[in-house]
């Protein structure tokens, strides 16, 4: 049987605190064995900032100094600022005359003095930071110490680590040691649990049996919640083959629906982890794209699940990191940052549509530190579909600390960047031109170095159906995007001579949210967004929003809001103008603001390029059949049947050299 369990664990000893508390005049080795307010000063506990702590100063409520061994949570900051021999309260170092003198060589590096109990230092994880010399010739911070975390319970006791480095793994430091808790055999990380010759399962230890089990005698911090156990195959299978093609990862080997069929350009939900682990917590579906070689008779295969978030270890945030149902299980802590914040508590992000995310809802809400204002902030955004293929963000970013700095919510002043930081940065602005799943990472950085991270995942949603294209050669070819609608439209276009508008499809001529008239396809026009960011005002349906000419890496974009079921719509590309040469078009079908397939290629398994399929796609008046969709359900429904247009070969389909105007019908 395949072992496995997601029992997460905060490694930095910063983030450990304790649940009790002790009289001033306990003995400590380390800050590490002090309670919460206090720090290990010449073998005693003393509170943080009283004479006695080493800071020189005596100062009330100061995070100690670099190099007096303390942290903020009464265990070890990881900054203790020594040489190569132990620190004294005035230099880095007792014997390096840089430190005296101030000045150093930039880029230099240097081991500092060890902080962690005698006989400990390079045993297991266990090590001394180091620092480097800045440019101005100053010696940075020490960073990167680890000291002893002791094995005392579940969440140290099977993760193959020595945590407390004594040079044993898993041994636990209480009687019983980490068998009491894992009531079980400690597993050789080198062994192959499932016996699947070559396969190691790599951090996967514990058997699924056991998973998440705690002793009901044993006092804990959180003891309101039982974890979940993961619910796992117990051996490696071909999903496939197991009629198991369900959008998870049943056997959990990091690969979801292997050996499963699928059809060019589909994507579907997915999802890295235990499958009853999906959607709780802060865990969130990804997306992946089918791949297909273009060959005849060549067969889909699903790529990677990727742009989701996965069980992990849990820290002391107020959420659910690890997904197994319970916020900060056993972590025994007051979480100075709310990672469980709902970021559409004021509503869906829509696309043209700026919403403001006010960090200070997040981070130090009980006023714990203060120091909003003094922290860096760095918002992290990532990139769509049709941004990796334009190489460039099709979304606008903007941070400040107050809502004048972040900008007038109508206007377009936002850095189009995926990466906002600066310090008191706890305000993000963003507006999104492209529809789907975006992952948004908030990194918050202390003065006193210590940091505080959550993730997201925000999903833009555009109600009705939403056609999204993109294509490489952007200031050199004008391609342009056609819909129609069966039933209705009988030719791709009007050749711009008789405004014949009842027959012909959407596109740049008749189609434009501002254009006085265009196809009649039955709809009433719909409040909705607005390109122009000045707030919802009735706009024609069909709509083409953005009609790029040669402007460079934007998309174009054409919606239907409020489709009927049944209805069924073509989708094509069509060269109009530019320099001869191969140019890769790719289109994105959403409905009901979900992404249900990416045609002309896929973003590559590391997610930063894309992998085009389109040929022949290279001169003027060329002719894309992508293809036909039928809406399913009601306008929100993410329903659709897609059949895309392929050839007898497989490949996509281009025509070469048809002019306008041309039949509809001949699809």
């Amino acid at each position: 049987m395949k072992k496995i369990v997601f029992i997460l664990i905060c490694f930095s000893a910063a983030l450990i605190i304790s649940c009790g508390d002790s009289g001033s005049s306990e003995k400590c080795e380390s800050s590490f064995d002090c309670p919460i307010g206090k720090v290990c000063s010449n073998g005693m506990c003393v509170s943080e900032g009283s004479a006695d702590d080493g800071s020189g100063d005596g100062s009330n409520g100061e995070i100690p100094d670099e190099g007096n061994g303390g942290g903020s949570n009464g265990g070890s900051s990881g900054n203790h600022d020594g040489g190569d021999t132990a620190p004294d309260d005035d230099s880095d170092s007792a014997t390096d005359p840089e430190d005296i003198t101030g000045t150093c060589e930039p880029g230099k590096t240097q081991k500092c003095g060890y902080q962690g109990p005698a006989g400990t230092e390079d045993v297991g994880p266990c090590k001394a930071a180091t620092r480097t010399c800045k440019e101005d010739g100053t010696w940075g911070k020490c960073e990167g110490a680890v000291e002893p975390v002791y094995e005392s319970g579940e969440e140290l006791c099977t993760n193959g680590i020595d945590d407390d480095c004594d040079g044993k793994v898993d041994n636990g430091t209480e009687e019983g040691g980490c068998a009491y808790w894992n009531n079980t055999e400690v597993p050789d990380a080198d062994a192959d649990a499932d016996v699947d010759p070559g396969i190691i399962d790599v951090g996967y230890t514990g058997d699924y049996d056991d998973a998440y089990q705690l002793p009901v005698d044993v006092e804990i911090c959180n003891d309101s919640c039982i974890p979940m156990k993961a619910d796992c195959f117990p051996s490696d299978i071909n999903e496939g083959e197991s009629g198991l093609c369900n959008q998870v990862d049943d056997d959990c080997d990091g690969i979801v629906d292997e050996g499963c069929s699928c059809t060019a350009g589909q994507t579907q939900p997915c999802f890295l982890g235990p499958k009853n682990f999906r959607g709780v917590g802060t865990c969130h579906d990804g997306v992946q794209t089918c791949k297909v070689t273009m060959r005849a008779g060549s067969t889909g295969v699903w790529g990677e699940c990727m742009g989701g978030i996965s069980p992990k270890q849990d820290v002391c945030d107020n959420a659910d990191n690890n997904c197994n149902g319970c916020d900060d299980d056993k972590l025994c802590c007051a979480p100075p940052i709310n990672c469980a914040y709902d970021l559409t508590a004021d509503g869906d992000f829509l696309p043209f549509k700026y919403k403001i995310i006010d960090g200070k809802q997040i981070y130090d809400t009980g006023h714990k530190f203060n120091d909003a204002d003094t922290a860096t902030w760095e918002w992290t955004l990532t990139k769509g579909p049709c941004d990796i293929v334009l190489n460039k963000v099709n979304s606008f970013v903007k941070g400040g600390k107050t809502l004048a700095e972040v900008g007038d919510i109508n206007t377009d002043n936002g850095t189009q960047n995926t990466i906002v930081s600066g310090v008191g940065f706890s305000q993000f602005k963003v507006k999104f031109k492209l529809s789907g799943n975006y992952k948004l990472h908030l990194k918050v950085t202390r003065e006193n170095g210590e940091v505080y991270e959550c993730e997201w995942v925000i999903t833009v949603v555009s109600e009705g159906l939403r056609i999204e294209l993109c294509w490489d050669r952007n200031t050199a070819v004008d391609a342009d995007l056609h819909v129609g609608k069966n039933g209705t439209t009988t030719r791709w276009s009007n050749g711009q001579i008789a405004k014949n508008y009842e027959i012909d499809a959407c596109y740049f001529y008749n189609c434009k949210y501002s254009a006085s008239d265009g196809p009649h396809w039955g709809y009433d026009t719909t409040m909705n967004y607005d390109k122009d960011g000045k707030g919802p005002k009735e706009m024609r349906n069909p709509r083409l929003d953005m009609d790029n000419v040669m402007a460079g890496p934007y998309p174009e974009n054409i919606n239907i809001d409020n489709p009927n079921d049944g209805d069924t719509f073509r989708v094509g590309v069509y060269w109009w103008s530019g320099t001869a040469g191969v140019t890769r078009p790719v289109i994105n079908i959403y409905c009901g603001g979900t992404l249900r397939a990416t045609y002309g290629g896929y973003v590559s398994d590391s997610g930063d390029s894309f992998v085009y399929q389109v040929e022949n796609f290279d001169s003027n008046h060329d002719f894309w059949k992508v293809v036909e969709v039928q809406w399913v359900g009601d306008y929100s429904s993410d329903g659709c049947i897609l059949t895309p247009k392929l050839d007898s070969n497989g490949a996509y389909m281009v025509k070469d050299s048809i002019d306008y105007p041309f039949n509809y019908t001949e699809w």
